[in-house]
């Protein structure tokens, strides 16, 4: 498949941007959405809508719910979809699996870090602010999500963002064009329903 047509395969795909704040997730996930023609749907700019019509704390998880009904809508419609968020505990992202089996779409997740946190640490305070009137969590805030973000293991590509993005890019489209049905395996057992 041409990569131009990801976004109008016939079997269209839920694309997840994930990691911690500073790893190069935002600046992949805009330039896969512009490249393919995927909507991209940022929990970070829909959670700055919620802050300002008082609706939700800017630190709730109300911006997962919103972005992924949003796909879930995109998948019904047989369009694919793009998602931004840090998404750190397995809840969400099995979440993000189960739309995707329920429309028969690809489930296809990109884990950005970084390896080296002298560069991280910079780029944490030189980064492109691409939410207007939204403030990003800083370095202490990658610190603390250390301690309980869970591995991605399997489930996803992982890119390592002291690549530059004309690196890791090319890695994501490869990724894409290979992206087919699968199912998120939680870190934690998920504990069994009515128990």
């Amino acid at each position: 498949m041409d990569e131009n047509q990801i976004g109008k395969a016939v079997n269209p795909t839920l694309i997840i941007f994930a990691g911690m704040p500073g790893s190069g997730k935002t600046t992949l996930a805009r330039l896969t959405a512009r490249h393919i023609s995927v909507p991209l749907f940022a929990k970070d700019r829909v959670q700055r809508v919620l802050r300002d019509h008082n609706l939700a704390d800017a630190s709730t998880g109300d911006g997962y719910y919103i972005i992924l009904d949003m796909a879930d809508e995109q998948l019904s419609l047989g369009l694919s979809a793009i998602l931004d968020a840090t998404f750190p505990l397995d809840h969400f992202r099995t979440v993000a699996s189960e739309i995707a089996a329920r429309h028969q779409a690809n489930f296809c997740a990109i884990y950005c870090t970084c390896s080296d946190d002298a560069m991280w640490r910079d780029r944490m305070h030189n980064r492109v602010q691409y939410v207007p009137g939204w403030k990003p969590v800083g370095w202490d805030d990658v610190q603390r999500m250390r301690d309980y973000y869970q591995p991605w293991n399997d489930n996803a590509l992982t890119v390592d963002s002291v690549h530059p993005p004309e690196v890791n890019f090319p890695k994501v489209l490869a990724y894409l064009q290979a992206a087919a049905p699968r199912v998120y395996q939680p870190v934690q057992p998920i504990p069994e329903r009515g128990k």
